[in-house]
């Protein structure tokens, strides 16, 4: 489908006001920015929009160099519902729109979604080589116009909130920045696999997930996490990791759900990582590995009464 048919396929036939980006985690910024769309609209009388991508544009751009996803192209979009923005579409970024021009796109969001105006982020650019820039939107804008606000950015603990920072600290381990920048825990999603039985064997039975290597992956280690299926939030200790105890070369991720026994296989279930316990390492002997799971599950249930006395006050 061209790039015109797809737009064709999107007519409204409404005024809007659109925001245009990736708009990878949904974060704090994003947040900002969304928040600024439907009340800008609403000023004006216009319908509120996002156009956003179904793949990375670097995945089309520069292959080797896209980076990890922190949402699925499905969480994204339900994200952005959140903020009340009255349509959210999301576009294949083709080769065609990779040499799309700045002028070529506004004038198919003009011609097919009734764009009035751009609601855009302080680090904007689009266009073929990215020749859109600030700059030269408010100057497209001036000539076939079109309005443009540019949005500041959101900074936390003096860093600017943005999906390379995220990706940055969740590599680091460091799960509490990531969250303040997300506005929310970061977490996982994957289908429960049988694994080996080890964790069964032990007395400590875990949910184990795929490795999906398109996302970003916190480093190997221990976390207090919340494990949520069927509709439940329940406390858990995970581990990312090969399992080097017992000679394991596959990266996993391995939940264990606390007070919780029963068999979780075929499941989808999300893992919310809370925060950073410690390394995962190689134990002596299977006497010492219990030892320490079980000091890691009473540091996650302190972990959790914390966080809910915290909430409560």
């Amino acid at each position: 489908m061209s790039l015109e048919e797809e737009f064709r396929n999107l007519a409204l036939g409404v005024d809007t006001l659109l925001t245009i980006g990736v708009f990878d985690g949904v974060h704090r910024g994003h947040q900002r920015l969304l928040s600024e769309l439907v009340s800008k609209a609403s000023e004006k009388r216009l319908s509120s929009g996002v156009i956003t991508f179904n793949n990375h544009p670097l995945s089309q751009l520069e292959h080797r160099n896209a980076p990890l996803l922190l949402t699925s192209n499905e969480d994204k979009i339900a994200l952005i519902k959140h903020s009340k923005a009255e349509f959210v579409t999301s576009l294949n970024f083709s080769p065609e729109l990779s040499q799309t021009s700045a002028r070529d796109f506004c004038t198919l969001l003009q011609r097919h979604l009734g764009m009035k105006g751009l609601v855009l982020g302080f680090d904007f650019a689009m266009g073929r080589n990215r020749e859109g820039s600030l700059s030269k939107m408010d100057l497209l804008g001036k000539e076939m116009g079109f309005t443009t606000a540019i949005i500041p950015p959101v900074t936390v603990a003096g860093s600017i909130v943005s999906s390379t920072a995220i990706r940055s600290l969740i590599s680091e381990g460091k799960i509490r920045q990531a969250a303040d920048m997300l506005g929310r825990n970061y977490s996982l999603k994957g289908t429960v696999t049988i694994g080996k039985g080890i964790g069964r064997k032990l007395g400590f039975p875990t949910a184990n997930i795929p490795v999906n290597p398109a996302f970003a992956i916190p480093p190997n280690g221990i976390y207090a996490t919340i494990a949520m299926f069927d509709g439940q939030k329940l406390a858990s200790a995970t581990n990312i990791g090969t399992g080097p105890t017992f000679g394991g070369t596959e990266r996993l991720i391995e939940v264990h759900i606390l007070d919780f026994d029963n068999s979780l296989y075929g499941k989808n279930i999300e893992v919310e990582f809370v925060e950073y316990i410690r390394d995962e390492i190689a134990f002596t002997g299977e006497d010492s590995l219990k030892k320490q799971i079980a000091d890691d599950i009473t540091n996650v249930r302190s972990i959790m009464e914390r966080i809910t006395k915290t909430n409560q006050k």
